[in-house]
């Protein structure tokens, strides 16, 4: 399994490395005897620029160029690496660099190369002779496979987090509290040499805040927490903001490993963070790291990565019930669902859920980051992040705001600050869910008559938006619009909904629809049609002697002949008159008062003659009707001789009219549309507008 400089890193959470010494010319034998003496000084940065150097006289020394290739694979220059090993793999006519198609491999697959890498583990498969390396080439193989099928969420953003925030050596384990980024880093823009540096180099906690759209110049905490000689590093703040872990650590002599790693923790008073003290319960003789406070069986419990005696892998997921402030149970082993062979790290709890990453499963890169569920009992099969979160890289320490659409994650992927390499070193990023809306519009419309090319804009209309997505519906909105048919709401993702609109003497149309899948922001439009109600006939009862108005009967001016757009009126009083065969009635006319008053007591005559005349033509007794003119005896308004009156006043003295003058004494007609009553000086008179039907 690899295990490289770059994994010191990640332990400790500093960088380590070497500042090239300056050469001067030497020979290749001396080259080649720095470059030994600075790799087992622990400057792997010093050696590898030596051993390049010793290269460069003597490139027939093909052992020399794989422990190159090495470094730089350990060092996490992959580009570097993949180069160096393909040159040996691919020139191997004697065979004797098999072993080093896993490296390669893994290179490629470092570097994004996953259909390469795949043929490469293939090839080692069938070649290699380490065991433990084909069952990871299996392994690793599918992960390729998994991230040839992955795809970033359009809606995912991952940016890093600036050059102010960042620097060139690793940054890592953010940590967001109250408007603050913890994070821990050597502020260095050189290589750092651990073994026989002078001056302050050790990793601190430090905090920066948000100015605008940028993080600001960080600022390291007090001795409280930074204590000299020591490397902090693994901060987590707790959800109540006022308790914070991390760890001190000490590598050893030449810093090529870890001496010491123990978990910390403080409280923060009304003066800030108090001083830090060793937690109890959850440090031995064995690395402790990376803790995180959450919740299991009802109780609070710190998370955290050790690698213990009795372990499934290198290092493992643990968690000890919180008994006190800073002391802590028996730490429980998370399991073979959680924990593999490989090494776990970088846990975060939040509701249920626990983040971490993991190399030891199938993964897009190194370390990537999963997902797994407690469910009051036990933890569900780890699911990978998506693509974004992950990357062919390193990505740890995942973190996340509560309501899930923002957090922060530590990656190598290659960022703005460069030490030696693209993919030396870790970075924060930040990463942001977006926030999807969609916005729905619903118009309402009436369905259209027959004379109506399309449905009519209804307005005035109620429309009722509910949430379906659970048995139970839930009212979400309700909206009412006077003035217009359109009515907006705003909706959630992944649910679903019914719309309801409803408006007086309409039926109520509904619409279900869902928001299932959607990734991005997006408007979606619903119409909603309503017909109107069937309503029950309406009647009316017509009495003797009781005038009954045909708004239809018109004539041309100065005419007495019957139009065909007065037809409808008059057929209905002849299917009134076979209805009740029994039934006499005068049909009269009237004129407004302008004119000569003989003359128009003439017209109206006239006129009521050829009323009579059509009704006899369609089968009634001539002597069931009487045909009466009036002229202008019987007005409707004030509108006599002499007197100004609009047209509109005029015209509703100019009329036909019949009543039932023998037979029944009454009689009930279905209404098609309201009757108006109609004042007049000697009373109501009833005015039928278009056809009328008769009732039973």
């Amino acid at each position: 399994m690899k295990k490289s400089f770059a994994l010191l890193i990640f332990a400790a959470l500093v960088a380590v490395g070497a500042q090239a010494q300056p050469l001067n010319r030497s020979t290749p034998e001396a080259n080649l005897k720095s470059a030994q003496e600075a790799e087992a000084d622990g400057n792997p940065y010093a050696a590898v620029e030596l051993y390049e150097k010793y290269l460069s006289e003597n490139k027939t020394d093909k052992q020399i160029a794989a422990k190159v290739a090495k470094l730089n694979f350990d060092l996490r220059d992959y580009e570097k690496a993949e180069k160096g090993f393909s040159r040996l793999v691919n020139r191997d006519r004697k065979l004797e660099f098999t072993e080093l198609k896993y490296w390669l491999a893994l290179s490629m697959k470092y570097n994004g190369k996953y259909a390469d890498a795949v043929d490469m583990f293939n090839q080692y498969i069938a070649d290699g002779a380490d065991e433990a390396l084909k069952t990871a080439s299996k392994r690793e193989i599918a992960g390729c496979e998994l991230a040839k099928k992955m795809k970033q969420p359009e809606n995912l953003l991952v940016g890093n987090l600036g050059k102010t925030a960042n620097n060139p050596q690793t940054d890592g384990s953010p940590s967001y509290s109250a408007g603050e980024l913890y994070f821990t880093s050597i502020r260095s823009k050189e290589v750092v040499v651990l073994n026989g540096k002078e001056g302050d180099w050790h990793s601190k906690v430090y905090t920066t805040s948000k100015s605008g759209t940028e993080y600001g110049e960080p600022e390291p905490l007090g001795t409280e927490i930074n204590r000299e000689g020591w490397h902090q590093g693994n901060v987590s703040i707790a959800a109540d903001g006022k308790t914070m872990y991390f760890t001190r650590v000490e590598l050893t002599e030449k810093g090529q490993d870890i001496s010491t790693s123990k978990i910390f923790v403080s409280k923060k008073g009304s003066d800030g963070w108090e001083g830090a003290n060793e937690a109890t319960g959850v440090n031995g003789d064995f690395v402790a790291k990376h803790p995180c406070e959450g919740e299991l069986f009802g109780e609070k419990v710190l998370f955290f990565v050790a690698n213990m005696p009795g372990g499934k892998g290198g290092f493992d997921l643990y968690y000890a019930p919180k008994k006190a402030e800073g002391v802590f149970g028996l730490p429980v082993n998370l399991g073979t669902v959680v924990n593999t062979p490989g090494d776990e790290a970088t846990p975060f709890y939040q509701d249920g859920k626990l983040w971490f990453s993991s190399n030891g499963r199938p993964t897009v890169g190194g370390y990537d980051v999963f997902e797994t569920q407690w469910n009051g009992s036990v933890w569900s099969e780890p699911k990978i992040m998506p693509l974004g979160i992950n990357t062919s890289l390193d990505d740890l320490h995942y973190s996340r705001s509560t309501d899930g659409f923002t957090g922060f994650l530590q990656s190598n992927r290659p960022g703005p600050n460069n030490l030696k390499s693209k993919t030396c070193c870790d970075d924060i990023y930040a990463w942001e869910i977006e926030r999807i809306k969609v916005e729905l519009l619903a118009k309402t419309f009436r369905l259209r008559r027959k004379n109506e090319k399309e449905n009519q804009p209804l307005k005035g209309a109620v429309v009722t938006m509910l949430d379906v997505t659970e048995k139970k519906a839930t009212n979400v909105d309700e909206k009412t619009n006077l003035a217009a048919n359109e009515f907006p709401f705003t909706l959630q993702p992944e649910r679903s909904y019914m719309v309801i609109a409803n408006a007086e003497g309409f039926k109520p149309d509904t619409v279900t629809f869902n928001t299932l899948g959607v990734k991005k922001s997006t408007s979606i439009e619903k119409k909603l049609t309503l017909r109107l109600l069937k309503r029950e006939p309406e009647y009316d009862t017509l009495r003797i002697n009781e005038p009954i108005r045909l708004d239809n009967i018109l004539y041309d001016y100065d005419k007495d002949n019957i139009r065909p757009d007065a037809e409808p009126d008059l057929q209905s009083v002849v299917d009134l008159m076979k209805k009740y065969p029994d039934m006499k009635i005068e049909l009269s006319s009237h004129t407004d008062a302008r004119g000569n008053d003989a003359y128009n007591e003439d017209l109206s005559q006239r006129r009521a003659n050829s009323a009579v005349a059509w009704i006899v033509a369609k089968g009634i007794a001539a002597e069931r009707i009487v045909a009466k003119g009036y002229g202008e005896k019987q007005l409707q308004n004030k509108c006599t001789n002499g007197v100004e009156c609009t047209e509109e006043e005029h015209q509703l003295n100019r009329r036909t009219e019949f009543k039932i003058t023998a037979g029944p004494t009454s009689i009930v007609i279905e209404k098609v549309e309201k009757r108006e009553k109609t004042p007049t000086s000697t009373g109501g008179k009833q005015s039928i507008r278009n056809n009328f039907f008769l009732g039973n």
